[in-house]
């Protein structure tokens, strides 16, 4: 366990001691969950039937019908500044959708570029990771689209027995656990790849396609090493987030309290003042949380990678079987 201890250790020291990496793991949320865990969480959740018919949902709406076309059209004609002032405001919400996806970008980028730096002991600043960022953008970028489709393919396919046998649910249930078993290495697998690749990118200044093949060869190489880490990382998370529940619960109390009295002393005002807080308060624990835990997972996963590239790295599985072994 001395390897990932120490990368652990390393991990939240950089998480801790450098609070201004916390701005980019606010940003950096906004990626959602990693594959490895993204996909296990549609699969254990069950939500995995909803991939396909939430696509046919959004069909039925008619949005992409001949008849909204002609309603678009109407609208032009008939009203035209309706139709530039919705126009606007779509553009405007598009134009803040596309800058949060740049800083979302950017920030994991930058988490990555200044946690190698300072395991390695170099120069690192809030600007140093924001030029990291900017610089590597359309790259980093890309991975992540190579990893968010290849996710949401995974599920869809791990759906296809629940669309195609919803008269036979016994018949659905034993081709999804086989397509279960088939596809979720290989998601978990594309994943790490990935992690690697961006690791390469930023790190050693590798081009797309030599990340994308130094990080299979990486995780080919370490594989074991790899899914013991992501393994740990996965109970980290599900232990982070059963705190953060109970610390919610725990600063309910108050909050409750205080909205009960304003209650029985008649004072709307004073309990939705109440609630506002509760909601604010709790929505910060989550925000900061998540932004602390998402910057030790990326640290994690950075030194992980300077180490195997370093030292290389043996599984605990492999060390705890040598020693059965040797005995």
């Amino acid at each position: 366990m001395s390897l990932y201890r120490n990368i652990f250790k390393q991990s939240w020291q950089t998480t801790w001691r450098n609070k201004y990496l916390w701005f980019f793991g606010v940003f950096a949320i906004l990626l959602g969950s990693a594959g490895e865990y993204k996909i296990l969480s549609h699969s254990l959740m069950g939500d995995n039937q909803s991939i396909l018919p939430a696509v046919d949902k959004i069909v039925q709406t008619g949005i992409f019908s001949k008849q909204a076309l002609d309603n678009i059209i109407g609208m032009m004609s008939q009203n035209p500044l309706l139709f530039l002032k919705i126009m606007a405001i779509f553009l405007i919400v598009l134009v803040l959708l596309g800058f949060l996806v740049w800083l979302s970008i950017v920030s994991q980028s930058a988490i990555v570029n200044n946690s190698a730096n300072i395991i390695k002991q170099k120069g690192h600043n809030f600007q140093e990771g924001m030029r990291s960022g900017v610089k590597n953008f359309w790259q980093v970028f890309a991975l992540n689209i190579i990893a968010n489709i290849a996710t949401g393919l995974i599920l869809a396919v791990i759906s296809l027995p629940f669309i195609f046998s919803e008269s036979n649910i016994i018949i659905a249930s034993l081709f999804y656990v086989v397509l279960f078993i088939i596809f979720i290495p290989v998601a978990v697998s594309l994943s790490l790849i990935i992690k690697y690749a961006i690791a390469f990118t930023i790190i050693n200044k590798n081009n797309l396609f030599d990340a994308i093949k130094l990080g299979w060869k990486l995780f080919k190489d370490n594989w074991i090493v790899s899914l013991e880490m992501a393994l740990i990382l996965f109970f980290i998370n599900f232990a982070v987030g059963l705190l953060i529940l109970f610390l919610m619960f725990i600063l309910a109390i108050p909050f409750l309290s205080l909205g009960l009295i304003f209650y029985f002393l008649s004072s709307v005002f004073g309990v939705w003042l109440a609630v506002v807080l509760a909601f604010s308060t709790a929505l910060l624990l989550i925000i900061i949380s998540g932004s602390i835990l998402t910057v030790f997972q990326i640290s994690a996963w950075t030194g992980l990678f300077i180490e195997l590239i370093k030292n290389g790295g043996t599984a605990k599985i492999v060390r705890m079987l040598g020693n059965v072994i040797k005995k």
